[in-house]
């Protein structure tokens, strides 16, 4: 990186900045992941947003209405509901994030350490793939994160100076913006306010009607979701705080290593280590305001979902990202202020994992469409295989005017109705049987006639047959006509099968 005054063929000095780095840097990934996105088929998640985004909603069973929203809208301007499509507007949050993270750090200390906070960052494997690429509520979530503190970071790093009031009513409305997009957006204010009380310069903000203010510009972001829960039961909250389970009472020491490692694995585990260690240093023993910042944001989200984790069954390492993200200045610093030694080290390894992480990724993707690693070896996708969870459900789609064509699908839950549902298109209703999440809230126009499915793994449709018959009696669901077996193939090389059985509503 060239941050230092370079001599020209003329003698002079030519002055070239860390800048030009990181926009190359940033292109670079940006493409990286356009590639990636092209040849992954949508995951679970992201055709789920697409699904049920088709009948706008204040807000969602899962999640605050954003990144929903934002799906929604862009399959209107596309005219499709290509995954590809729908994704860059997610794809370009996160070309965003990884600017505002560079602008960040080189603010807080320098071109240097601005970069180092850029390159880990992109290389990162959730930031990489999740949360910089799939439609998912972290891209929005992070960008709006990001730029709430890059707005009034000048002031938090000169806290003897007066508030600059329109900065501060700016960056209001980029944390309205992040509650609008997902919950763990609260553990940014809680993370600010432990910045605030524990830092004697920026004690005085929490007296300040600029603070205030910006507080209850931010507070619009949660009305959609306060406003749509108040009148489903508080069904939203009641289901995120029912996904952090609990261990009755008792400690989850395996939840806990598993949550640890996979956070490891997410942002990588020498990322993990440097975190840890300067955040924890950063507020024990902070040398600059930043330190200190960067510290409390970067901690407050991993320690509370890592106390979660020792004590529930049910928790996920994504959930701590956000604080994570706010981690790579930190590292950032770390590594410009390293040894020679351990710079060259540092060079070396981000080196094998920038060319490591994009190239899994896209072999993921490109195995996901075509099979191609397991094809030459097997008849059929073995058991351990990519499934029916990220793959295109092209035999569903192709099967249906055989099938009737009928205006309605069930399922058993809404893992399989938003699968269904994106191959289907908008034209079918997807009717979930259990755990329908926000399907429940869909108009179903209580269809009469339907085709249930059920995918399988190859080998394993008499079980999915089993499963399915059983739940449709549960259900309240007659059958009406032969089950037809659909073939999800790449050529001759069997992927997964689908069951499709005609049904009716029981009187």
């Amino acid at each position: 990186m060239r941050t230092r005054e370079e001599t020209s063929k003329t003698g002079k000095p030519a002055v070239k900045d860390g800048t030009q780095d990181a926009i190359l840097l940033i292109a670079v990934f940006l493409a990286l992941r356009l590639v990636v996105s092209w040849f992954m088929p949508a995951t679970i998640d992201e055709s789920y947003a697409i699904v049920i985004s088709r009948a706008w909603s204040l807000s969602y069973y899962d999640h605050p209405p954003l990144a929903f929203t934002l799906a929604r809208l862009m399959a209107w301007m596309a005219g499709t509901e290509n995954a590809f499509a729908i994704r860059l507007p997610f794809i370009l949050a996160g070309t965003a994030s990884a600017w505002l993270l560079y602008d960040i750090t080189r603010l807080a200390y320098g071109e240097r350490a601005a970069f180092w906070a850029l390159a880990w960052f992109s290389v990162a494997p959730f930031f990489f793939i999740s949360g910089n690429l799939f439609v998912v509520p972290d891209g929005p979530l992070d960008l709006f994160l990001l730029a709430t503190l890059r707005v009034v970071l000048p002031d938090l790093l000169a806290p003897g100076h007066p508030l600059r009031t329109g900065r501060w009513l700016a960056a209001g409305l980029c944390f309205a913006l992040a509650l609008a997009s997902k919950y763990q957006a609260v553990l940014f204010g809680l993370s600010a306010l432990a910045f605030l009380l524990s830092s004697p310069p920026h004690r005085r903000l929490l007296r300040s009607p600029v603070l205030w203010t910006t507080l209850a510009v931010a507070f619009i972001g949660l009305v959609p979701t306060l406003v749509w829960n108040a009148g489903h039961d508080w069904v939203s909250f009641g289901f995120q705080a029912g996904r952090a389970g609990t261990g009755h009472g008792s400690l989850q020491p395996v939840n806990f290593l598993i949550t640890v490692i996979g956070q490891m694995v997410y942002v990588l585990p020498g990322t993990w280590i440097v975190i840890a260690i300067m955040a924890v240093r950063g507020v024990m023993r902070p040398r600059a305001p930043a330190d200190r910042l960067f510290a409390w944001f970067a901690l407050v989200p991993p320690v509370i979902f890592l106390a979660i984790a020792l004590v529930s069954r049910k928790s996920l390492p994504h959930w701590a990202m956000s604080g994570f993200l706010f981690g790579f200045p930190l590292a950032g610093q770390w590594v410009a202020g390293a040894s020679d030694r351990y710079r060259r080290v540092n060079l070396t390894i981000w080196r094998i994992v920038s060319v490591a992480v994009p190239a899994i990724a896209l072999a993921v993707g490109l195995h996901a469409d075509t099979g191609m690693i397991t094809r030459p070896f097997y008849a059929a996708a073995p058991r351990w295989d990519i499934n029916w969870q990220i793959q295109d459900w092209s035999s569903l789609r192709d099967a249906w005017p055989d099938l009737g064509a009928p205006d309605a699908v069930v399922v058993r839950t809404w893992t399989v109705g938003a699968k269904a549902g994106h191959a289907l298109g908008p034209a079918v209703t997807v009717v979930p049987i259990f755990d329908p999440r926000h399907f429940r809230y869909l108009e179903t126009g209580n269809p009469q006639k339907a085709v249930a499915v059920q995918p399988a793994k190859p080998g394993e449709i008499d079980e999915a047959r089993a499963l399915l018959v059983n739940d449709l009696n549960a259900g309240g669901y007659r059958i009406t006509g032969k089950p037809r077996i659909l073939r999800q193939q790449n050529g001759n090389f069997l992927r997964f099968e689908i069951i499709a059985i005609p049904v009716e509503r029981k009187n």
